[in-house]
């Protein structure tokens, strides 16, 4: 009795957290909790939703899934040598300030235990996604019992890149540690690559989303007051505003990967006021936004790039209502340039919101809560057996999804197939 008073207390304080974070502008956001000016790079963060019980009679018996891989290092080395370089120099000419000192110490301290791992999955990304593994696994117990001699099938697939098997790798772990039983396949193969990551449309209208990300950026951020903490000769260590610019950037990201390598302890966010977090933030956003999300201007190329992914969810759910196959899970491991379209595609509440002028991305969309490290999307399949009726609960990063469908949030399976076909038809 007493661990479930507990365990109820701590989903009460959980729910209670996420009501207050939606009250909240991002700006207000930000200044609360530095690590969500992280943007893409914020590690994930359980937050439960509102209670939904499923509808008596229905019983789960099949999750279509598909996941971001979790918490990770900087996939190039240029992320950690780049400000090294400047500080270093700096250093080595007296240039720079107490507090300039103190951030070279941490910084080689970082990319010390960054190199050779570029883009490798960190601890924590691991952690990310056993964890959810496991509530996976005790949400919805039917799907993964093997009791009675039901067989429990998952079939795994994942991107060609070592953090996304990693990532899958893990996932799996758990479940075959809370059920030895579950017969696991895991596959990682050019096979799959057409629907996992497919990504034309993106690619070919990125130069003019990056044109005005960069000229956000040029309005946005102000690194004179930075550039003077860190160095007694700012001119002489950073000889432009482009310069100056490009390595508050490059702090930035240092200060946004922290939160993913949480062993080491490091935290750079108090380098910057609130005014620059939040600037550094919307330069972030928006460049995510217009690049890979749903924007008015750049975004329908993107939609079209998760229309493979999309049909690939709903006919192979379609055969196993049908019976045709005996899947209990199928659970696909990609990026974030993956799940951001196909959330935006099927419409999920604020994730989709398409607008166009600059100033009014902050407030239509935030990349942190969309696609976060190990950012997930869940399709969790009930019947009636009596009727044989199927609706569908969709959530996204463990939350409803709030799709603008009818019967949420448990969907008429024939109702939300009819809505997804239209979407990538």
């Amino acid at each position: 009795m007493r661990y479930f008073t507990l365990k109820m207390s701590l989903l009460a304080a959980l729910l209670t957290a996420a009501l207050c974070l939606q009250a909240q502008t991002p700006r207000e956001q930000i200044a609360a909790d530095p690590d969500l000016t992280a943007g893409i790079y914020h590690s994930y963060e359980y937050l439960p939703g509102p209670a939904a019980p499923a509808p008596a009679g229905y019983v789960p018996f099949y999750i279509s899934h598909y996941g971001r891989h979790g918490s990770r290092w900087h996939i190039s080395p240029e992320m950690y040598s780049r400000p090294l370089g400047v500080l270093r120099k700096a250093g080595e000419t007296a240039r720079l300030t107490p507090r300039g000192r103190d951030v070279l110490e941490k910084v080689e301290a970082v990319a010390s235990d960054a190199q050779g791992r570029w883009g490798a999955l960190t601890p924590r990304g691991v952690r990310e996604h056993r964890e959810i593994a496991g509530r996976m696994f005790a949400a919805y117990p039917e799907v993964f019992s093997t009791d009675g001699g039901r067989k429990c099938r998952i079939e795994s697939r994942s991107t060609l890149v070592p953090r996304c098997i990693l990532s899958m790798a893990a996932f799996n772990e758990r479940l075959k540690e809370l059920n030895p039983a579950i017969l696991a396949t895991r596959e990682s193969c050019e096979r799959y690559i057409s629907y996992l990551s497919n990504g034309p449309g993106m690619g070919a209208q990125q130069k003019a989303a990056r044109a005005v990300a960069d000229s956000l950026q040029q309005a946005r951020l102000v690194p004179g007051r930075l550039m003077a903490k860190l160095f007694t000769d700012p001119s002489a260590v950073v000889a432009s505003e482009e310069d100056a610019r490009r390595m508050m950037q490059d702090l930035y990201m240092l200060a946004a990967i922290m939160q993913d390598v949480d062993y080491l302890g490091i935290s750079l966010w108090d380098l910057f006021t609130d005014e620059e977090r939040y600037a550094l933030w919307e330069c972030e956003n928006a460049r995510r936004y217009m690049g890979m999300g749903p924007s008015l201007r750049f975004g329908d190329p993107v939609f079209t790039d998760a229309a493979p992914l999309l049909r690939n969810i709903v006919e192979t759910a379609q055969r196993v209502v049908d019976g045709e196959d005996d899947l209990s899970a199928s659970l696909r491991f990609g990026h974030d340039v993956n799940i951001i379209p196909l959330a935006a595609l099927m419409g999920v509440k604020e994730a989709s919101t398409r607008v166009f002028p600059v100033d009014e991305m902050a407030g239509a969309w935030n990349v942190g809560h969309v696609s976060p490290m190990a950012a997930n999307l869940q399709l969790v399949f009930f019947r009636n057996p009596e009727t044989g009726d199927v609706r569908v609960r969709v959530l996204y990063n463990e939350r409803d999804a709030g799709l603008p469908v009818e019967g949420g949030p448990y969907y008429p399976w024939e109702t939300l197939r009819a809505y997804f076909e239209k979407l990538y038809a």
